[in-house]
């Protein structure tokens, strides 16, 4: 579930003060990105947040599109309290640029990514990050392969996320 997945991640931060919270979208030409990106405006809107100020930036799912982004968005937006990431890697990224920009993570600005890879379970400070039912998502797919072949309907199912909750936020 990708946009309840963001919709989570957003609503953590507003729940934890923040009200200025920006996006960096994976590619927009992925599924999966619009869905997140959709969560996020979903839960903007649901908190009531400054709709007039665009907080949206599109990574590319890269470490140093996190980074790149956050700088521009922290130029323009430098009222920004919390960043959400569509991945892990651009949320690394992101907060490799809050500290380059002489900002705290959390106190400054809270970060969450997405995915809860290695990554986020291995960064200093551990990064906040939405965590996908990877078994699931493995088991259904396996489920969806053997409908196929014995020539049955196909149904998909969207799978719960999870917040886990670290030091970025």
């Amino acid at each position: 579930d990708n946009a309840g997945g963001s919709f989570l991640a957003v609503e953590h931060l507003f729940n934890s003060g923040r009200r200025r919270i920006g996006i960096i979208t994976g590619d927009l030409t992925n599924t999966a990105a619009e869905q997140r990106l959709d969560g996020y405006k979903a839960a903007r809107f649901k908190f009531d947040l400054d709709l007039t100020k665009t907080y949206i930036a599109k990574g590319d799912w890269s470490r140093d599109s996190g980074y790149d982004e956050t700088k521009k968005m922290l130029s323009t937006h430098p009222e920004l309290d919390a960043i959400f990431c569509s991945n892990d890697a651009m949320a690394l990224g992101a907060i490799a640029a809050i500290r380059d920009a002489g900002k705290r993570v959390p106190e400054d600005v809270a970060v969450i990514g997405f995915d809860d890879s290695t990554l986020a379970q291995n960064s200093h400070p551990g990064l906040t990050s939405v965590r996908q039912d990877i078994l699931g998502l493995g088991m259904e797919a396996g489920k969806m392969i053997l409908a196929l072949i014995r020539g049955e309907e196909v149904f998909s199912e969207i799978l719960p996320c999870e917040l886990i909750v670290r030091g970025t936020t």
